[in-house]
């Protein structure tokens, strides 16, 4: 029986070469880009959780606001953990990661000697070999409980180890850093995976520095993860967690008064990645807002590749009244015509599967270059694909088959047989509400994509305040030591450079220092004024294309400048005097600190722009990490070799690091980026799947009136008249998608938009646009087919009568 199904379920669809085409195609477009999604939000959801504890590890984030100044801060004090150490019976293990921006290091600072060469290293983080105890970390050579107790110890991964020494036995062996540390490797790990909020390659020990004897309360920037009995109470732990903070803060009793608060967060670790916003992350996370963007695409394009599938399955069913008429004359059954329909279009949805697997297998390695992702078919992900797409046959094919296999199954033979069954294309409700459906979402997504690029391109044509046009930032000449300078001097006198800057502190970069400012040497608390606080000096403004709004640039002839500092306008606001120049300002920083306001800056954008200009204060002070040219040539190569030869001449045995600072401002936004290249690319399969629909629905509907057309024509109806006819039908309910889609998209996008402090306006051309372009293509893709028919000979469409 099963046989005779498929076989003629075969030939049905033989027969209806062009709509099984149709069919087949767009939903195997639909499934796979549905898949390709599918891949991204699993393994975005999959961060951590190769940690065997992982729903028990939480890290211990503050919360605050002091005098106007909020924000969320990753890191917290090092004592901390001393502190809860054997207080609290909820808490079963602890460890701490201390990055470099914590102890004040540049990460351009590792650099590791393998043979005569230092290679420059990122990678590195300080730790104790308690990290063990709380995440999954497994050694592949060395013993955890002794890997980094000693000081001047080190565990590196499998792939340093290789890099190295090119194998990975090699307990025992030493690494040099910065040609005065040597340290001993104690332990090697396997490769942290990808779906980690922290990817190292060396962990050193945390008793090698001086910092870990001195640091103590109001020294931030320590990463505390705390692994928690099952069932522990957080909410209370937070609270007594938050009492031991209040009570070592430098003034308690500033944190209950004007608006401020403390808040003790214990964020969950499977959180960090997706949900977690906090400053001074160990890594960039990704955001739980585009998992959702991403998984409602998903299910929009397979929802219009599945109604574009039931739309023609539907009205090409019609076509076949009579012969279900026929076969139930004949003594069929209503169960054998149900199984029959249902057959055929599991077969369809069947096809289009394995035709979807391979597509999106052949498109995996272009979907990983735009959403930045090392995506594979594995075994594993195999094991949930292979019983989730079996689903997915059974549930399409059952809903697309559904209506020719019960409603048309239940027609009486008579009925069918006489012509008392309607099978006009006016009359199909159903088929108008889905192309509705099509459309108002395609309409949503080419909204959404138009919003998407308008704020990029807003973002990268605003003034920011500086100038990033041809600046080059050489970012490791802390190496150097006192010969930075004079290399900053020798690129200076180069042929195409304008000025050179010595600072590892820049608009575009990742240092960042803040400290809190007060207007007299009291240091009160609730006067704190919490500022970005960069060293840099005489050139700097000058090279970065800063405007002073007030006062004067540093000067090397005034030696009283090494006290000075330039604010910026939101530090004004904030300081609140009305004539800041030459006021003082107090900073407390191993002892009591003077400085006076010798210049007033423009604000500039030293943060993404989802965030709003903070109080940022220049100071003038020797930093050697990074040094920044700002070029003007038409020959940038040349001028490339001159100071890559520059170096080498100071420095053989040192790598160069570098990168343009237009570069770096667009890595900031590279995820909006990618979205917006996604959302692009999906956005043209969404339309691409509903115009598929619609040219087969066109094609049926002109199949349908083919007499109609035959008689106007008859009686004197021009083609452009026909196409009219045929194409009106189509654009109203295209129009009545756009009123759909439109109030939908702008309440969408602009909850989008509140991400960034600084942003475009949904403008109503935007709207138009959108409209305008679906109904463009709507009627481009049924002209084919109405120009089609109304070019047609009459006399062939009405030769039996």
């Amino acid at each position: 029986m099963i046989r005779n199904y498929l076989k003629t379920a075969y030939r049905s669809l033989l027969k209806n070469k062009g709509f099984t085409v149709l069919n087949v195609l767009g939903l195997s477009i639909g499934l796979a880009t549905c898949l390709l999604i599918v891949f991204y939000v699993v393994d975005e959801l999959s961060y951590d959780r190769y940690n065997i504890n992982a729903d028990r590890i939480v890290r211990i984030t503050e919360e605050a606001r002091l005098n106007g100044n909020a924000g969320s801060y990753a890191g917290t004090e090092a004592p901390l953990l001393n502190a809860l150490k054997g207080n609290f019976p909820e808490i079963e293990k602890s460890t701490k990661l201390i990055p470099a921006s914590a102890l004040f290091i540049s990460p351009q600072k590792f650099r590791f000697k393998k043979g005569s060469t230092n290679l420059q290293e990122h990678n590195v983080v300080f730790a104790n070999s308690d990290m063990f105890d709380v995440f999954t970390l497994p050694m592949v050579d060395g013993s955890p409980l002794a890997s980094l107790t000693e000081p001047h110890t080190a565990v590196i991964t499998e792939s340093t180890a290789k890099k190295y020494f090119n194998k990975t036995n090699v307990v025992g062996q030493t690494l040099t850093l910065n040609d005065t540390s040597v340290y001993k490797i104690t332990g090697v790990i396997k490769d942290i995976p990808a779906q980690s909020h922290f990817n190292y390659d060396f962990f050193l020990s945390w008793s090698s520095l001086p910092e870990s004897h001195i640091y103590g309360w109001g020294v931030s920037g320590q990463h505390n993860y705390l692994l928690l009995k099952p069932g522990a109470n957080i909410k209370k732990l937070e609270a007594e967690i938050l009492k031991i903070e209040i009570k070592h803060s430098f003034s308690p009793a500033a944190w209950t008064t004007g608006g401020n608060y403390l808040k003790i967060i214990l964020t969950p670790l499977l959180d960090i990645h997706l949900r977690s916003d906090s400053q001074y992350q160990l890594a960039k996370g990704g955001s739980i807002q585009y998992v959702y963007i991403f998984s409602v695409i998903g299910i929009l394009i397979l929802l219009i590749a599945c109604v574009n599938f039931m739309n023609l399955s539907t009205a090409r069913s019609s076509n076949r009244a009579k012969e279900v008429g026929v076969r139930k004359v004949l003594g069929s059954a209503r169960k054998f015509l149900v199984a029959q329909f249902l057959t055929e279009s599991i077969l369809v949805t069947l096809v289009s599967t394995i035709i979807a697997v391979f597509l999106a297998w052949l498109l995996l390695p272009l979907f990983n270059q735009m959403a930045d992702k090392h995506l594979a078919f594995t075994t594993q992900s195999l094991s949930w694909l292979v019983p989730s797409l079996i689903v997915i046959v059974l549930v399409i094919g059952f809903l697309a088959g559904s209506y020719p296999a019960f409603f048309l199954s239940a027609f009486q033979p008579i009925d069918v047989l006489k012509g008392k069954v309607a099978t006009g294309f006016k009359g199909g409700f159903l088929r108008s509400f889905l192309v509705v459906f099509q459309f108002s979402i395609s309409i949503f997504l080419i909204i959404g994509t138009l919003v998407i690029y308008n704020q990029l391109n807003y973002i990268h044509n605003k003034s920011l305040g500086f100038n990033r046009s041809q600046v080059l930032v050489i970012k490791n000449t802390g190496v150097l030591g006192n010969q930075a300078k004079i290399l900053k001097q020798e690129l200076k006198q180069l042929p195409g450079v304008v000025s050179t800057t010595l600072s590892s502190y820049t608009p575009t970069g990742d240092d960042r220092n803040k400290t809190g400012l007060f207007p007299d040497a009291t240091i009160d608390i609730k006067k704190d004024v919490l500022s970005e606080f960069w060293p840099v000096d005489e050139d700097y403004m000058g090279t970065m294309g800063i405007k002073l709004v007030a006062g004067r640039n540093f000067s090397a002839q005034m030696p009283t400048d090494s006290m000075g500092i330039i604010v910026n306008e939101a530090f004004v606001k904030r300081f609140g005097a009305k004539d800041p120049l030459n006021k003082d300002v107090y900073r407390y920083s191993v002892g009591l600190q003077k400085f006076h306001i010798i210049g007033i800056m423009k604000d500039f954008n030293y943060e993404s722009l989802k965030e709003k200009i903070s109080p940022a204060v220049l100071t003038y002070a020797l930093d050697n990490g990074a040094i920044s040219v700002r070029i003007h040539t038409t020959d940038i190569g040349r001028l490339m070799s001159q100071i890559q030869d520059k170096w080498k001449a100071i420095s053989p045995n040192q790598q160069i690091t570098y990168s343009f600072m237009d570069e770096d401002f667009d890595a900031t936004y590279r995820s909006e980026q990618r979205i917006g290249t996604i959302f692009i690319s999906f956005t043209t399969l969404a339309i691409s799947i509903a115009c598929l629909g619609l040219f087969g629905l066109a094609a049926y509907a002109a199949e349908q009136r083919k007499k109609e057309i035959g008689i106007r024509k008859v009686l004197g109806a021009n083609i452009s008249t026909i196409i009219s006819m045929l194409s009106m039908d189509f654009i109203k309910l295209v129009f009545i998608s756009i009123l759909i889609a439109t109030p939908i998209a702008w309440y969408a996008m602009q909850n989008w938009l509140q991400n960034f402090a600084y942003r475009t306006s949904i403008h109503w051309y935007i709207v138009a646009l959108a409209g305008g372009t679906a109904v463009v293509i709507a009627f481009i893709t049924i002209s084919f087919q109405s120009i089609k028919a109304a070019l047609n000979n009459p006399v062939e469409s009405l030769r039996s009568e």
